[in-house]
């Protein structure tokens, strides 16, 4: 195969280079994946050291994308990847090679001109899983600053990564729910500062 040509900025060697060092971000999505334990840091980050960017998916409005096949033991992993501000790798979507490819990521994203409310999603944007309908127990919404938990909303959930989707008319009731302070209880949440000292995991028997 001949070698695909893109900048050198996002040659392998480059993002390889970022992910040594550590120099690299990636997205919330990225952390939902491996928080439905599908994959991990360490397995992502040899995926790279050891793959080959097989397809380059030039972007109008963003920056140019680069999608990387690796593998870690048994797994073989797609990673997209992209150039951030700086000198900053940007890791967007890590995904299994066993689902969809980057033709139907692509076709799964909302065409120019047509909005997400105009449109019902078959397929997730991120990973191109099917979307099943379920009702979300505790739906984190945010409005203005304000973080609210809306019970049993209807929803979208991606079969395979776990995101989930609203419609606009959903959204929209919540809006209104919220402006008009139709508020049913409050509950306590436990908040955690990420800059305190760390402390070893208890193992189970000492919880």
């Amino acid at each position: 195969m001949a070698a695909l040509l893109v900048s050198s900025e996002l040659r392998i060697t480059w993002v390889r280079e970022r992910v040594r060092y550590g120099h690299y971000q990636i997205s919330e999505h990225v952390i939902r994946f491996i928080m439905a334990g599908l994959l991990t840091i360490h397995e992502i980050e040899a995926a790279i050291k050891t793959g080959e960017i097989i397809k380059i998916k030039p972007a109008a409005h963003r920056s140019t994308c680069v999608l990387i096949r690796g593998r870690f033991q048994d797994k073989t992993i797609l990673v997209q990847a992209s150039k951030g501000h700086g000198d900053w790798l940007i890791i967007s979507l890590a995904y299994l090679a066993t689902y969809p490819r980057w033709s139907e990521l692509a076709s799964s994203a909302p065409d120019k001109g047509n909005s997400m409310q105009q449109r019902t999603f078959r397929q997730c944007f991120f990973c191109g899983g099917e979307l099943k309908a379920i009702t979300v127990g505790n739906f984190d919404y945010r409005l203005e600053g304000q973080l609210y938990v809306i019970k049993d909303t209807p929803a979208g959930l991606c079969l395979q990564c776990g995101e989930k989707y609203v419609t606009a008319e959903t959204a929209k009731k919540i809006n209104r729910l919220i402006e008009n302070r139709q508020f049913t209880r409050t509950e306590a949440v436990r908040v955690i500062s990420f800059d305190q000292d760390d402390v070893p995991a208890r193992s189970m028997d000492e919880r």
